[in-house]
């Protein structure tokens, strides 16, 4: 019986560790033809390192038609890279600059493109970049760094446009014999004058005028204004006009269009001088050019620039240098041509505006 019981209980245990066992199975020596997989703990690190590139483009003046063009040139670059980006309007506005480069820096961006409200802050901006390993690159208004080093910069060749758009202007003023006797001609200028890459452009126009007509540097016109945009320039150019009646014939070569289409304004508001007295030109070829051209306007002209290809340019540079250690360029300028009411159409391209 004793000898029973015990056969029973051996049969018991066995049948129990074999329940156990179908639970729990012990560990078998890792299978060296299956895939490893990571921890997420160490995927992470990877991971992130391969999240892609992020840029940001800080404007001054995003509802201005030169920087939707330059903002369209930045946006269709990163998306033709697979670059993450997004851009921020400051509005004109130096706290709030600040603060969307401060916003962008705390997205984790890899790269920053900026046309600076104001210039004088841009030695704390490069700092900040430098700092954060952000690659920095300026648009149309260029500063330097903490060191007094220029930071990379693509933008148009200042001086250069404005001696070919003084020299245009010179060409139309004398067919139009704006210089005969009795004639009183005078140049306007606008000027912003904190904007340091505005003032090349006039010294431009003034040498290319000049050079080509009986002009003296008395009959320039210097005027400033806060921005050199639409509104300010509108108040200057009226002010300016009303301040020389004596004036029979006006010259204006603009630091943009919107400078050279308020003294156009100005000039129809004021409805004294014909504009065929007028000669005026602007400077980037953006949608209010084109309205003129399309009116039939050949008092004005325009320099033609493509600020859609300085956003394509500004978004190649950063990302090469981003992904490939390409050290940027210094300058990169992108040139202009001279558009008028009869070949504006080959030269503007209002996909890009």
């Amino acid at each position: 019986m004793r000898k029973t019981f015990v056969v029973i209980v051996g049969i018991l245990l066995a049948i129990a560790l074999a329940g156990c066992s179908s639970q729990e199975p012990a560990q078998s020596a890792p299978d060296e033809t299956a895939p490893a997989v990571e921890s997420p703990a160490a995927e992470s690190p990877a991971q992130d390192s391969q999240d892609g590139v992020k840029v940001a483009y800080v404007c001054k003046m995003l509802t201005n038609p030169w920087f939707v063009a330059e903002d369209n040139g930045l946006r269709d670059k990163a998306a033709e890279l697979g670059v993450e980006y997004f851009s921020i309007d400051a509005n004109l506005d130096d706290e709030a600059c600040d603060a969307a480069i401060d916003n962008a820096i705390a997205q984790g961006i890899d790269g920053l493109a900026i046309c600076i409200n104001n210039q004088g802050n841009g030695p704390s901006v490069a700092m900040k970049c430098r700092e954060k390993n952000i690659a920095l690159i300026t648009l149309d208004d260029d500063f330097v760094d903490e060191n007094g080093d220029p930071v990379p910069h693509v933008g148009l060749p200042t001086k250069e446009v404005g001696v070919l758009g003084g020299e245009a202007l010179a060409q139309m003023a004398n067919d139009r014999d704006f210089f005969a006797d009795g004639n009183v001609v005078k140049v306007i200028q606008i000027d912003a004058p904190h904007v340091s890459v505005l003032k090349p452009r006039l010294d431009g126009y003034l040498e290319g005028l000049i050079a080509n007509t009986p002009l003296t540097e008395d009959d320039f016109i210097y005027t400033e204004t806060s921005d050199c945009m639409l509104e300010d320039s509108l108040a200057a150019a009226q002010a300016t006009i009303q301040g020389h009646p004596e004036v029979t014939h006006w010259i204006c070569g603009g630091v943009n269009d919107d400078s050279a289409i308020a003294f156009l304004k100005a000039i129809e508001e004021q409805g004294k001088i014909p504009l065929e007295n007028v000669a005026i030109c602007g400077l980037g070829g953006y949608s209010m050019s084109v309205e003129e051209f399309e009116k039939g306007n050949d008092s004005y002209i325009t320099i033609v620039l493509n600020p859609y290809k300085e956003g394509q340019e500004a978004m190649r540079i950063l990302f090469e240098t981003i992904t490939q250690g390409t050290p940027m360029p210094e300058l990169t300028l992108i040139n202009g041509t001279i558009a008028d009411v009869t070949n504006w159409q080959d030269l503007i391209d209002p996909a890009n505006m």
